[in-house]
């Protein structure tokens, strides 16, 4: 809501609050504003009136944060750090020129700074509308920026998150050597066409194999990050410390993303989605990493508010600490609901 002058009024808005004048409500809250309206509040001589703004007809956190300046501040430095990342990606792609590290890391640090702690940064991400064009340099991108997010709530040191970020940046390179119309299919691919996605571990190995400034690291991380903890992933069905420690990093951040995102037969799953689908496959992944991450996400939500699969609305007010994904609740009604004890009911999404 906002307060302006008379004098400023046009048809079509609408007063937020009542209007009063000579001891009487002339107009109640909701009135569009007419010509006849002004006729009025003119001949009662009211000055100032209380409008409606885009922002007070936002009925979700998602259409709220549109308007935040903060939210607006970090969208268009995250799409010129996007754009700076892909068009460096292209020249290596293009040119096989080693990237130096720092390139990749300014850019992190340029969209980082817009930023005031981990949990805005998640936050901002999981509301950005993804741009259907950029999809694959998209997630490489968000890779890295939750690399380094993830690096500060485990408190990494400062050269083992360095390497991180750039893992994130690199990991998925192979996915450029794949056509975005397989990749970003709607619906099921055919046996062929996962077959054909499942090559970009491989196909990024061979891309930088030959990088004699890349570290061993970053390269392993690039064949190794579809491996599992359980034997189960690809493409070398490796499983436990055999698996490079960063390709463990980078499984639990890409099931994150994949997760996180719209696609056109489903809705982004919440935060506590996710939690809880990373509870059911605990086996595949290293625990000692996502058990941690598993903690700061799950208590990032705390205040949010969240709609279940009943229709009801509450706000997640703690976390079990034996089930992260099912947290206590509370409604406007001060009525709580530990949803752990009621498996009936789901998270169907945030408000």
């Amino acid at each position: 809501m906002k307060t302006i002058s008379r004098m400023e009024l046009q048809d079509g808005m609408e007063l937020a609050e009542p209007v009063e004048a000579a001891g009487k409500v002339i107009f109640n809250a909701g009135t569009k504003v007419t010509q006849s309206v002004i006729s009025k509040l003119s001949h009662y001589d009211v000055i100032a009136v209380t409008i409606m703004e885009d922002v007070d007809y936002a009925t979700t956190h998602n259409e709220r944060i549109q308007f935040d300046e903060e939210f607006k501040n970090f969208r268009v430095k995250y799409n010129d750090c996007l754009t700076r990342y892909k068009g460096v990606m292209l020249s290596y792609l293009g040119t096989k020129f080693s990237i130096p590290s720092q390139n990749l890391i300014d850019i992190f640090e340029d969209c980082y700074s817009t930023v005031k702690n981990e949990k805005q940064l998640l936050d901002f991400m999981y509301n950005l509308a993804p741009n259907e064009d950029e999809l694959t340099y998209t997630q490489s991108f968000n890779a890295a920026l939750l690399c380094g997010a993830f690096a500060n709530w485990l408190t990494l040191p400062e050269d083992k998150k360095r390497t991180l970020i750039l893992c994130g940046f690199y990991y998925d390179i192979g996915k450029w050597k794949i056509p975005s119309e397989i990749l970003w299919k709607p619906g099921r691919l055919s046996d062929e066409e996962y077959a054909l996605v499942k090559q970009h571990t491989l196909l990024g190995f061979q891309l930088v194999k030959h990088d004699t400034a890349l570290p061993e690291d970053i390269k392993m991380c690039i064949l190794m990050h579809h491996e599992k903890m359980d034997g189960s992933g690809y493409p070398c069905s490796v499983k436990g410390e055999k698996i490079n420690e960063y390709a463990r990093y980078l499984a639990i951040v890409d099931t994150y993303i994949a997760m996180a995102s719209a696609r056109t037969f489903r809705l982004a799953f919440t935060p506590l989605q996710i939690i809880g689908e990373f509870e059911k496959n605990m086996h595949k992944y290293d625990t000692s990493i996502l058990m941690p991450l598993i903690e700061r996400i799950s208590e990032a939500q705390i205040g949010t508010t969240v709609e279940l699969s009943d229709g009801t609305e509450w706000e997640v007010m703690l976390i079990n600490r034996d089930n992260f994904s099912r947290p206590m609740l509370r409604n406007t009604g001060n009525m709580i609901l530990n949803l752990a004890e009621r498996t009936d009911l789901e998270i169907v999404k945030l408000i």
